[in-house]
């Protein structure tokens, strides 16, 4: 018998009601009786679970997935061409069919086939996605994800855009302070104006744009120059010019410009961003470039006629560096998408850095699953007008105007987090800092074991726990071996480790690695002894690096997987190599031949293993680019 407020709850709910509704609601799925997991929809009273279970629980996700870590239930259309009415595991990250790429293939015809195991497999861990579900079930203690609920409703586009007066960009703007207060971060916006964007990335490239747009309205310079320590993170700058050109008609026009003679001040074309990476080694020494006027300039001058603006990463990318630009706040622009306690260390205040702007997303603390952020850009007139026109064209309708979903739901998934105070080890900010501290834990012990054996180490630039990346690099005793394996891979995790993570080539941005310091051999280094690990992947595949980096570092005839090399094994082919004196230039050879060269220095390798390890590791593999990266390879030079 249903007790009478239950009843009354069932009378305005269709929803709210027995256990036979709500298995006929979930048609298949058994929601009283335990199922096939053991696990068993909670109830209460006798009223429908709640709204997230009812998403979940038919989705198969949460504890209600029959999936591994790292995977997560898919049904695709029958009539898919590709995967035509696959039904069961894809991977979190590009939702390939079976499952994790790295263990699986998949044919339509001839449906999965298992290549390999988490301890035999080529492991890839190259970009920034989130795939560790598993690990925030486990430190949440949850059944399930957090979900957004959205109505969707015929109703016109939302009016946040390039106007951060807007009653709902208001709504925003306000749930971002008190995001950025409730995560214990001492950072002061109050003097800033928002603006919403399709995540960090987007908001940095505005910022670059809105500054540019600013100098090229306020000055003659035409020619610009990021400043950027390196290593370092990099934006899209040629669509930052793009948006500036667009706007054109606004630049300053006078007689003292060289532009003025030819009658281009006003025209698309001439503007220009150029990189100058700059390793903190260096400094305090600083680079110069010229300006419009012919005088020459630091990025810390305060000059109004100054070309220079930088960049900066908060904590760092691709080291978790933790500090204030170079340049005067007015040309200081920040990129927050990392600034949260999950990547700093637990003792480790977000304190207030002073910044022209800021660029922040839910992706890196959530996932892409929904694409949302906020740009703050600092009150001041021109910066204001700049941003204006900035956002106007950056989100009109040709490039892809905000909705409804987009800002509701950032504004949901945020006040959702709210609701558990971070001081909560299972709220999910608290949680996702220890999945971090966890990964960070792991890979610190076996780093330490490869430094102890003089083969590689951590930055001692980069603290525990500070960033979302590690950046490493090879010792001096085997400085200079390592050789371009394809696709920008680390040479010595892809052949040793079995290991597939970027080498970070292109984050120099024009300094010479031989400047970086931190007791590296400047006449040995190059490009290709740094790595940069991603810490995004579930806790799983550290532990399994952790593991094959001992093994190796500890045993340097000892072999991580059948298909990769020893330490002295690498070292005696990357010597080959040398004396064979094969250049890129040279064209490439066979896989064939490759492996029999393999073979030379590894006899107990059999031929299939030399095989895959000479496709794996072929220096004309195609470049493969992380979300973000520049579209021009002169971008990166």
């Amino acid at each position: 018998m249903l007790s009478i407020s239950t009843q009354i709850i069932l009378a305005q709910t269709p929803l709210g009601t027995t256990c036979g509704a709500v298995k006929t609601f979930f048609k298949e799925n058994e929601c009283c009786a335990p199922n096939q997991l053991g696990k068993e929809l909670p109830m209460a009273d006798g009223i429908c679970p709640s709204v997230d279970l009812q998403i979940s629980y038919p989705a198969k996700v949460g504890i209600y997935t029959p999936c591994p870590s790292e995977e997560v239930y898919y049904e695709f259309l029958d009539d898919n061409p590709v995967a035509p009415g696959y039904k069961g595991c894809v991977a979190e990250a590009g939702f390939d069919p079976c499952g994790w790429s790295d263990y699986y293939s998949y044919d339509a015809a001839s449906g999965c086939s298992t290549d390999a195991s988490l301890t035999t497999a080529i492991q890839t861990i190259r970009g920034g996605s989130p795939t560790m579900s598993a690990d925030m079930l486990r430190l949440t203690g949850e059944d399930f994800l957090p979900t957004i609920t959205f109505p969707m409703m015929p109703m016109s586009y939302p009016n946040v855009g390039s106007n951060p007066d807007d009653s709902e960009m208001q709504d925003l703007t306000v749930t971002w302070h008190k995001f950025i207060g409730y995560m214990g971060s001492g950072l002061d916006l109050s003097d800033f104006e928002g603006y919403p964007t399709y995540g960090a990335e987007q908001g940095m490239v505005l910022s670059v744009a809105t500054k540019v747009l600013e100098m090229a309205r306020t000055t003659c310079n035409r020619n610009f120059y990021a400043f950027l320590e390196a290593p370092a993170y990099g934006y899209d700058w040629t669509q930052a010019v793009a948006w500036v050109d667009s706007r054109a008609s606004s630049f300053y026009e006078d007689e003292s410009c060289s532009c003025f003679a030819a009658g281009t001040c006003k025209s698309a074309g001439i503007v220009t961003i150029s990189q100058r990476g700059w390793a903190p080694e260096m400094l305090p020494a600083m680079p110069f470039a010229e300006a419009d006027n012919g005088m020459m300039y630091q990025p810390n001058s305060t000059d109004a006629n100054s070309p220079w603006f930088q960049t900066n990463v908060i904590p760092g990318n691709p080291i978790g560096r933790f500090g204030p630009c170079h340049t005067p706040r007015e040309r200081c622009l920040c990129d927050g998408v990392y600034w949260y306690p999950g990547f700093v260390a637990p003792d480790h205040t977000l304190s207030d850095i002073k910044c022209y702007s800021w660029a922040f997303s839910i992706t890196k603390i959530y996932s892409a699953r929904m694409r949302a952020g906020i740009m703050f850009v600092m009150d001041t007139p021109d910066a204001a007008s700049a941003a204006r026109s900035m956002v106007g064209g950056a989100l009109s309708i040709a490039n892809g105007l905000y909705s409804h979903m987009q800002i509701q739901g950032q504004m949901q998934l945020m006040n959702k987090i709210m609701e558990k105070p971070f001081s909560d080890a299972t709220s999910w900010l608290h949680a996702m800092a220890m999945a971090q501290y966890e990964k960070w834990d792991v890979m610190y012990d076996a780093f330490s074991t490869c430094q102890a054996a003089g083969i590689a180490r951590i930055t001692p630039e980069q603290p525990k726990y500070f960033g979302a990346y590690i950046f490493s690099y090879l010792l001096p005793d085997y400085q200079g071996l390592a050789v371009n394996v394809g696709g920008s891979s680390s040479d010595f995790f892809l052949a040793v480790v079995g290991y597939n993570h970027f080498n970070y080539n292109w984050g120099w941005r024009g300094e010479d690695p031989m400047n970086y310091g931190n007791g590296i051999d400047p006449s040995k280094v190059t490009v290709q002894d740094f790595t940069r690990t991603h810490l995004f992947r579930g806790l799983v595949a550290y532990q399994e690096e952790a593991r094959r980096m001992k093994l190796v570092c500890g045993d340097l005839d000892a072999r991580a997987t059948p298909s990769t090399l020893t330490v002295n094994e690498w070292v005696a082919l990357r010597q080959a190599d040398r004396r064979r004196r094969r250049r890129l230039e040279d064209g490439p050879i066979s896989h064939h031949a490759r492996a029999l060269e393999v073979q030379e220095v590894a006899p107990r390798m059999k031929l299939i293993n030399a095989l895959k390890f000479a496709m794996e590791t072929d220096p004309h593999r195609k470049l493969e680019w992380e979300y973000g990266m520049p579209r021009d390879m002169a971008d990166v030079q």
